[in-house]
């Protein structure tokens, strides 16, 4: 490779050319680094370290950085937050990040209401001193127990363990190859039932995911006498896929159970049902309810009544409801009608059915009471619901709720007052959020289409000219662009800038019909309409080419990618974190084949042509100069392989007429993000915000020549 570790320093290495031509379809390519998606390949190890030192030694060289770093680490830290909660028997529990903590630890708070700690990753490591985080975690409906899942490194490489509660000691009974959480109790708290690969499964293949199965576990049995309750192959009438992941669905007040498949990243899904006697007994008699054709995306169970949202008819969805007594989808009656408001999703609770729908952005609620009134819920302000806490047994529901400019809480609904009260769980921060703004704006798209966009910013930010900004932008899986406040962006807006989120299309602002406008033959309207939204933030004098940094994480590093290679013009920097940069090689990574259905299976010609067109690594020239740009990547990372960072950062430092910097940001104990250390994540903020701060020539920003 022609590279020693010594002058990392100074300069990246330069990595090893072998160029392999592929012709498919029709279609030839070039990868002069083909070799990068083999992690045990030699050079690899040696060349991400170096990538990795190098681009630190470039970021820690600006000047403003670690004083960026102190202020983030003090907003992200200074208050206690609470994640989740789940009221299970005369318990509630929590997780929550104490203040100054790094990680989420697991607490419960008795009848007494007083609050103790059951599990606490702050105090435990893994192997070579890496963290630890829970990445999914259920009590049982009697309070008595929890079953969690954690992994090392922010790796998702789940193990399931039990804690009992009365005294918190954690039971001998461990499940490996847990990723797929969480576990699903039976009514009785006597067992649950939990999904776990495929004990023949090989970490880094394609058919890493493939067909796991789903075990009925009772407690104080050794895990290896497990029931096999369901997976591809078990018998004829559950013809799941190899990529449907079997998930148990049990109801607290129903003597059914459904089995769904979920087939990766689709939100369709396929459902059975069978009498939960029948299941534990290992004779169930399954009855499919729908296939994957029949487009039902949520789901909710009470008593022999299943509720499912339906967009086959009605993109935006609706609500049926069947009687499992007789459980066929002809015989659905329709209990909420579609409305111009797309359903998100729904639950249960002990007066009634919760319907979450979205406006634009912003989220909102219905109810359908027990005697069938439907009925607005008025939301306490404009917010984006980021998880719903409902029980069947129970009346009303809690919610985690946040605004652009709105702190994140806990609050509860009340059906007996018809109000949202905030529960004080989690404590509110004490940051002055007034000196802040937030405005919607709408951006015209290639096509005419107006596409919404939210600037972040300090009021008057802009009155003196054009401001650095960071814009965002996702555009995948029918994920939303729904308020949230990130208090790590108060310390670079005191510097001056600003932040955009962009509601491109392949996201679910508007629906299924806006979803499927960004997806796979349509995916360009993606970055389309994110560089509409930059052009028309230029337009008003919010930003400008020199001042205008643009993000994509994960399934949105296609939207930046590919706009940086449309209007390379329009940027000063560039930040692919975690990035798909890559897409036509996904096939060859275990978390290819589950994304087959969001971008395309490269072995039909019509997906690989869109594959190759959303690809931005094979879209890069050789006779342009591109922005600065900043490939984010995590060693461990499950979902997205480091090599589409590595392999985009390389093809860009080769480039002849590349004259501004490119860097590629290594961590070794990080995966995707998730299961990331509050101190991780303030690292990365402050590399983001100084990386942009730089490119947009902000005094206090600029490295020395």
């Amino acid at each position: 490779m022609g590279f020693q570790p010594a002058l990392a320093a100074i300069r990246p290495p330069v990595a090893r050319v072998e160029p392999v031509v592929m012709s498919r379809f029709g279609i030839t390519t070039t990868d002069p680094y083909r070799w990068m998606e083999n992690p045990k390949d030699p050079d690899w190890l040696p060349y991400a370290k170096g990538q990795g030192a190098y681009a630190r030694h470039v970021l820690d060289r600006i000047p403003g950085r670690g004083a960026l770093e102190k202020r983030i680490s003090g907003l992200s830290g200074g208050t206690e937050a609470v994640r989740e909660i789940q009221r299970a028997g005369d318990n509630l529990f929590l997780t929550v990040r104490p203040a100054g903590a790094s990680t989420i630890r697991l607490e419960v708070k008795g009848p007494d209401g007083n609050r103790r700690v059951l599990l606490d990753p702050n105090l435990m490591k893994g192997e070579d001193g890496v963290h630890i985080s829970i990445d999914w975690w259920r009590a049982s409906p009697d309070g008595a127990y929890v079953v969690y899942g954690s992994s090392p490194a922010g790796s998702e490489e789940s193990v399931g363990r039990i804690i009992r509660v009365a005294d918190g000691i954690t039971l001998r009974e461990t499940f490996q190859r847990a990723l797929f959480g969480p576990a699903l109790w039976l009514p009785d708290s006597s067992g649950f039932f939990l999904n776990r690969l495929s004990d023949k499964s090989v970490p880094g293949s394609p058919e890493y995911f493939m067909k796991s199965v789903c075990w009925l576990h009772k407690l104080g049995q050794d895990p290896k006498d497990d029931l096999n309750v369901a997976t591809y192959g078990l018998n004829k009438v559950l013809d799941l896929t190899e990529v449907e992941v079997p998930i148990i669905f049990p109801s607290d007040d129903s003597k059914f159970a459904l089995l769904l498949g979920v087939d990766g990243v689709r939100r369709e899904v396929s459902i059975w049902s069978a009498s939960l006697d029948g299941i534990v007994a290992g004779s169930p008699a399954w009855t499919k309810i729908c296939a994957q054709n029949d487009k039902i995306t949520g789901y909710a169970l009470s008593g022999s009544t299943l509720y499912l949202i339906s967009e086959k008819e009605s993109p935006l969805g609706r609500v049926v409801a069947i009687d499992l007594e007789i459980p066929k989808l002809v015989n659905a009656k329709e209990v909420v009608p579609a409305s111009k408001n797309p359903i998100e999703g729904i639950g249960v609770a002990s007066d009634g059915l919760y319907i979450q729908i979205m406006d634009g952005g912003p989220q909102g609620l219905r109810r359908l009471s027990k005697n069938g009134e439907l009925s607005d819920v008025k939301m306490p302000f404009e917010a984006g619901i980021y998880a719903i806490f409902g029980n069947v047994n129970r009346p009303g529901i809690d919610m985690v709720l946040g605004g652009w400019l709105q702190h994140r809480g806990i609050w509860n609904y009340s059906p007996d007052t018809d109000t949202f009260s905030d529960t004080g769980l989690s404590p509110t921060p004490n940051i002055d959020l007034t000196p802040f703004e937030s405005k919607r704006y709408l951006a015209k798209a290639k096509d005419g289409t107006q596409i919404p966009y939210v600037v972040i910013s300090a009021k008057n930010a802009t009155k003196r000219g054009p401001a650095p900004c960071l814009a965002d932008a996702y555009g995948a899986y029918q994920i939303s662009n729904t308020p949230f406040l990130n208090l790590r962006w108060l310390a670079m807006m005191e510097q001056g800038g600003i932040f955009m989120f962009a509601s491109v299309r392949g996201g679910g602002d508007y629906g299924r019909p806006w979803y499927e406008a960004g997806k796979k033959a349509t995916k360009f309207n993606t970055w389309n309409d994110y560089i509409a939204c930059c052009e028309d933030m230029i337009a008003r004098g919010l930003t400008s080419p020199s001042k205008l940094t643009i993000k994509g994480t994960s399934a949105g590093g296609i939207a930046v990618g590919r706009a940086m290679t449309t209007r390379p013009d329009l940027f000063a920097g560039v930040i692919c974190d975690v990035g798909s940069m890559n897409s036509s090689r996904t096939e060859v990574e275990q978390n290819g084949p589950g994304n087959f259905p969001e971008f395309g299976d490269p072995s039909v010609a019509e997906d690989y042509r869109n594959l190759v067109g959303m690809d931005t690594y094979l879209n890069v020239k050789d006779d342009i100069a591109y922005p600065a740009v900043m490939v984010i990547t995590g060693a461990t990372d499950p979902r997205v392989a480091p090599y589409h960072g590595a392999k985009l950062a390389a093809r860009l430092q080769a480039l002849p007429k590349q004259k501004k910097p490119v860097l590629m940001r290594v961590t070794f104990d990080e995966g995707h993000g998730i299961g990331s250390t509050r101190e991780q994540i303030d690292s990365k903020s402050a590399d983001e915000y100084a990386f942009t701060l730089w490119r947009a020539g902000v005094p206090g920003f600029q490295p020395r020549a």
